[in-house]
């Protein structure tokens, strides 16, 4: 990194085959001369400048002293622009002001197009124009550090902010699936289900489309419960919510009631499907219960259907309770389905 403090410059390398112009650089940037070092130190000595007089004696130098680099447009041994090449391939973040007389200023934009911060001619104002060519150079080279650094962090800091996002996104989700399942069975909870079909109801109000709903209970479930215990009992729960999911259709919305009752959402479907539906889960039912090896425990289904357009509904709550009470008539007549609905004007139940 290349700082300029309290307005000192660092350590400045010149690359000057002619001794007098050499000279003029370093006198130019505030320095004395040190015969025995080829150093010009400044007072106080902070900084200095290292003439070189061919281009074959900069592979002696560590350039990584250096805050700067004065380079003569041509040399005896060469020109400036393999001086350049030689400086920017080493050192590709060192500044570089390159020097010459008018009569080389044609190799000026060769120069900048190499890399070369400024070209500057001799021109007799070398006390401004140098010092403020190199002082200019640096800064320009820190900025352009800085940006990169500034870049490089904003860009790390885009990444994080991108992976943070992602993981809030991932948590939310996760919350919203937790706030929106039943942590037994994996169905839709009570609650969502209430907000469903409070959305599905207005739906088939405003466009005139059929809504179903029923209402399953498990029969015995609790003899079940009390003879091969509670364990046994989630697992039926469990195994209940899987057949539930595999049977409905892929638009219905199965969800856990409350306890050992289920129900089934059932937009856009007419009374002919809801009542297939439930005859389907009543059937799958009955021929499961001899997979789950319920050792003798007597497990029913008893399921009560409701569907919109038939029952008289005024609301979502009331279709629910239609539904309800379409199973607990199907649960005290022993049949497995029950349909409420209004005929001339009053409720019945159908078998």
């Amino acid at each position: 990194m290349i700082d300029v403090h309290d307005g000192v410059l660092p350590g400045i390398l010149i690359v000057e085959s002619d001794p007098e112009v050499a000279e003029l650089l370093a006198s130019a940037m505030g320095v004395g001369r040190d015969e025995g070092q080829g150093l010009f130190a400044c007072d106080p000595p902070r900084s200095g400048c290292v003439i070189v007089e061919s281009i074959a004696s900069l592979h002696r130098l560590d350039l990584r002293r250096f805050g700067a680099a004065l380079v003569a447009s041509v040399m005896h041994d060469g020109c400036g622009l393999d001086v350049l090449a030689y400086l920017r391939g080493l050192a590709p973040t060192l500044p570089i002001v390159v020097v010459g007389a008018v009569a080389d200023s044609t190799i000026a934009p060769e120069a900048i197009r190499g890399g070369a911060c400024e070209f500057v001619l001799l021109t007799g104002h070398e006390h401004v124009t140098i010092p403020l060519a190199v002082r200019k150079a640096i800064v320009h080279r820190q900025l352009r550090h800085d940006n990169e650094q500034l870049q490089q962090t904003l860009t790390r800091s885009m990444a994080e902010l991108a992976e943070m996002n992602r993981r809030l996104e991932k948590s939310v989700t996760r919350l919203e699936d937790v706030a929106r399942t039943d942590d037994l069975t994996g169905l839709t909870n009570r609650r969502w289900l209430n907000a469903l079909l409070e959305s599905r109801w207005a739906e088939s109000e405003r466009h005139g489309l059929d809504l179903g709903f029923l209402m399953i209970d498990l029969d015995g479930f609790k003899g079940l419960n009390d003879t091969l215990g509670h364990h046994r009992g989630d697992e039926v729960l469990r195994r209940v919510g899987a057949l539930l999911t595999e049977t409905c259709r892929e638009i219905d919305v199965a969800a856990r009631y409350g306890g050992d009752e289920f129900c089934v959402l059932l937009p856009h479907a007419d009374l002919q499907a809801t009542m297939a539906v439930a005859r389907r889960i009543a059937k799958r039912f009955e021929g499961s219960l001899a997979d789950w090896e319920l050792e003798g425990s007597s497990v029913g289904v008893s399921i009560g259907a409701a569907h919109r357009s038939l029952s008289g509904a005024a609301s979502p709550q009331e279709l629910i309770r239609h539904a309800d009470e379409a199973m607990y008539a199907a649960k005290k007549q022993g049949r497995h389905l029950m349909l409420r609905a209004m005929e001339d004007g009053k409720l019945t139940l159908v078998a």
